[in-house]
């Protein structure tokens, strides 16, 4: 759990010094991780029934997109510009870490 988290704030200050954002566009990214990592901290201490849990999960995933769709726009852009290799690595990295997640909690 504490790796997750790690790594949640980890890439969440990497965005934030990567696309140079201004104060309100720092803060709603801020506000989605510490959502995402309050959820996740909540959902161990918490145990969620299963269709509770996918509902609350589902409502962070969908407030962090609004209020960080900006940065999220940007993000995006970049990731188009990469080299294939590098798309492919990122998407199977990021994939596992969704898989290692769920199976984890």
């Amino acid at each position: 759990m504490t790796v997750i988290i790690a790594l949640i704030v980890s890439k969440t200050r990497a965005i934030v010094l990567r696309n140079n954002l201004d104060d309100i566009s720092e803060k709603r990214l801020l506000i989605t991780g510490g959502l995402l990592i309050l959820f996740l901290i909540t959902n161990v201490t918490l145990p969620y029934p299963e269709s509770l849990y996918w509902f609350i999960g589902l409502g962070i995933v969908f407030t962090g997109i609004i209020l960080s769709f900006n940065v999220l726009k940007k993000e995006y852009k970049r990731f188009l510009s990469l080299s294939t290799k590098s798309k492919i690595v990122n998407v199977l990295f990021y994939s596992l870490l969704i898989v290692v997640t769920n199976i984890y909690l």
